[in-house]
């Protein structure tokens, strides 16, 4: 049976949160906390507040620590039509 949100132990959660991970949005940190609490409970899972904040805190880690790559890697500007670096010889195109 699916249990309800018990909606005190989520905010204590998310506000944790949310002080450990300053750099997102308020709004992010409470998705992600009210998010593992529902996969966990779709998963059978007994639903623990400290199960869903170990969770959640991964979860956070791994979007902080992802980076998305830099703009600032290409330092010269592309000829339009000139191909891209991918690792592999160019090959030119047909005329």
């Amino acid at each position: 049976m699916l249990q309800t949100f018990p909606v005190q132990d989520l905010r204590q959660i998310s506000a944790r949160l949310h002080d450990e991970f300053s750099g997102l949005s308020r709004r992010a940190v409470e998705r992600c906390v009210s998010d593992t609490w529902q996969c966990v409970e779709h998963l059978g899972i007994t639903v623990t507040p400290h199960l869903v904040e170990r969770v959640a805190r991964e979860h956070l880690e791994a979007m902080v620590n992802s980076v998305p790559p830099s703009q600032a890697i290409r330092t010269t500007p592309r000829r339009p039509g000139a191909p891209f670096f991918t690792g592999h010889r160019a090959v030119p195109r047909p005329r």
